[in-house]
């Protein structure tokens, strides 16, 4: 049985090691939202978000900012950071 893995941060699939940050199974975050190994500030990977819905769903900065700050309450890595 295969335990499906995904990012802490993002929800993305970890597939492999080598979608992990640093390729390295035991970091928790994808190669995205940590390639140095530690996710960034809470605000910083904010607007990451925003941005990155911005391009996905072209929604304006303030529904993109609204629908990533929902989507990061779920995710382990920063349900205590809104």
């Amino acid at each position: 049985m295969t335990i499906a893995v995904s990012c802490e941060s993002c929800g993305m699939p970890l597939a492999g090691a080598e979608d992990h940050a640093l390729a390295d199974a035991s970091i928790p975050y994808c190669n995205y939202c940590a390639p140095d190994g530690k996710l960034p500030a809470a605000q910083e990977r904010l607007e990451r978000f925003t941005q990155w819905t911005m391009r996905q769903e072209g929604l304006d900065y303030a529904a993109a900012r609204e629908k990533a700050v929902a989507y990061m309450k779920t995710m382990p890595a920063w349900k205590d950071a809104f």
